[in-house]
């Protein structure tokens, strides 16, 4: 379970309070607010990137020498990758082998386009790649910061008919940090308002 209660952190004077989230697997629970209130900051907190600050606090334990089970996709998969590595170094980076080829088809991807790197590819391609990468076997939570923000409204659709796909049949908990009211309610089991 993912779980956060009283949560907070502080920036220089100015503490940011977060909702309180509980995610169990199997789950897909919303997060919306105002822009600048802290949900990405929310997020990197859940993924364990930020020290977490919170009366009671739960997240799955990473194992050592294992990638994290709580993976954090960013709003702009541009900004996910080194522009100077190939997307396969990047995918082997997390998956140490190439387990990951199956999905590539799954999610829309020519293999060949594992020589490239991410200026060579659509936004909408780097989400989808960058999804990929964050799909390691170990994964048992997957938090999306506005993962498709920045996608036509056709490239956000098959993204998350796939996504959920692959939270269902892996039993995944997903929290979804979204503006948009119409995706949360489309996909959500419940919604937390910040």
């Amino acid at each position: 379970m993912l779980r956060l209660h009283k949560g907070y952190v502080r920036r220089g004077e100015q503490l940011i309070t977060f909702p309180d989230i509980e995610l169990k697997r199997g789950e897909i629970v919303g997060v919306s607010g105002p822009s600048g209130v802290g949900k990405s900051t929310l997020a990197g907190m859940l993924a364990g990137i930020i020290p977490m600050q919170a009366e009671l606090h739960s997240l799955p334990r990473r194992a050592r020498g294992k990638p994290n089970p709580v993976q954090w996709l960013i709003q702009q998969g541009e900004f996910a990758f080194n522009p100077r590595l190939t997307l396969k170094t990047a995918l082997d980076e997390s998956w140490q082998c190439d387990d990951y080829l199956p999905l590539l088809k799954d999610y829309g991807l020519d293999a060949s386009w594992l020589t490239r790197r991410p200026n060579q590819l659509s936004g909408g391609q780097l989400q989808r790649f960058n999804l990929i990468r964050a799909l390691v076997p170990t994964t048992q939570f997957l938090i999306c910061d506005e993962v498709t923000a920045h996608l036509d409204t056709i490239t956000q659709a098959e993204f998350w008919q796939h996504l959920l796909a692959t939270a269902n049949k892996r039993n995944l908990g997903v929290l979804v940090i979204s503006h948009d009211p119409y995706l949360l309610e489309a996909i959500c089991d419940h919604i937390v308002t910040w």
